[in-house]
């Protein structure tokens, strides 16, 4: 791990850590990934990934006509990062969050047995199969929403790999689509920062690929429903201006967003895992998240 990444790391476990003792009803959620990121940034110095660069024509080429830039061809040649990777934090959450072991050993006995084949698995989330997951769980006894988790924490670090090379290259003033503008994906969180001379311009962060790209500052990132009436917030007393719960009426959909002019720099997985309070309002009140979270990952439940 070289000192750039162990740097991260160590700021990202010291806030997880701190989180856990100021909110004790989210320590939990919190611990467990805490063990996730320690491995995916283990494994992050020794991922290598095909050069993807594009000529400028083609990159203009591309946003103008709103196709993502990354070639899912390449990443779907190179899954091993994520199958490695797959294998370690199922290893270390089974030693060290053992309320986990029995759902995951239900996983690796499926992996085993071939009815989950690990690079099928990653290719179909490159490739925006969002439904695979729950297809192959469909009366199987393993937790589709555990599978999901680590799943997804898997491929991230190597899209992230990819994305890394060609981020660069988006025209945050040409790009105002519902999805990444780098993999195509759907974001996770929105965010609200000050973007050279526009006060509060909307961000979202991709689910996949981590790729921030700007956004029309009233819209529904998942129907592109711009109707103001059939769109409102919420937030929390406790939690100020910082956090707050965006809803569509139209989809009954929600994304959470962060207003880094109130909270300054965030780590944001882990302010998502701080305000799982937030998704819990928002699902009590008929809203679904638009990308899946850890509400769905219910170890008590196993299989659905």
């Amino acid at each position: 791990m070289n000192k750039k990444t162990s740097e991260e790391l160590n700021r990202t476990i010291r806030k997880i850590h701190a989180l856990g003792k100021d909110r004790p009803s989210h320590k939990e959620v919190l611990d467990f990934y805490k063990y996730i990121i320690r491995e995916q940034h283990k494994i992050k110095p020794t991922i290598r990934v095909k050069p993807v660069a594009k000529d400028d024509e083609t990159v203009r080429t591309h946003l103008r006509e709103g196709f993502p830039l990354l070639d899912k061809n390449d990443v779907l040649g190179d899954l091993e990062p994520a199958v490695t990777l797959f294998k370690n934090i199922c290893r270390s959450l089974m030693r060290n969050y053992r309320k986990a072991a029995p759902e995951i050993k239900k996983i690796n006995k499926a992996v085993r047995q071939g009815e989950i084949h690990l690079e099928q698995l990653f290719g179909k989330m490159v490739e925006g199969d969002r439904e695979y997951i729950d297809a192959i769980a469909a009366g199987r006894d393993f937790n589709a929403g555990l599978l999901r988790v680590l799943a997804e924490s898997s491929i991230h670090p190597l899209l992230e790999a990819y994305a890394g090379k060609l981020k660069g290259s988006v025209d945050q003033d040409a790009w105002w689509k519902t999805y990444c503008p780098v993999c195509g994906a759907p974001p996770a969180l929105g965010e609200l920062k000050n973007s050279k001379d526009v006060q509060g311009a909307k961000f979202f962060l991709c689910s996949a690929c981590a790729t921030e790209w700007r956004y029309h500052r009233l819209g529904c990132p998942f129907c592109s429903n711009g109707n103001h009436e059939k769109l409102r917030h919420f937030t929390t007393e406790a939690d100020g201006k910082g956090y707050r719960v965006e809803v569509c009426e139209e989809r009954r959909k929600y994304i959470k967003t962060m207003d880094l002019r109130e909270l300054g720099p965030v780590i944001p997985l882990v302010d998502d895992l701080a305000t799982l309070h937030l998704d819990i309002i928002a699902r009590n009140e008929g809203y679904a998240r638009g990308t899946p979270g850890i509400l769905e990952m219910d170890m008590e439940k196993g299989g659905e």
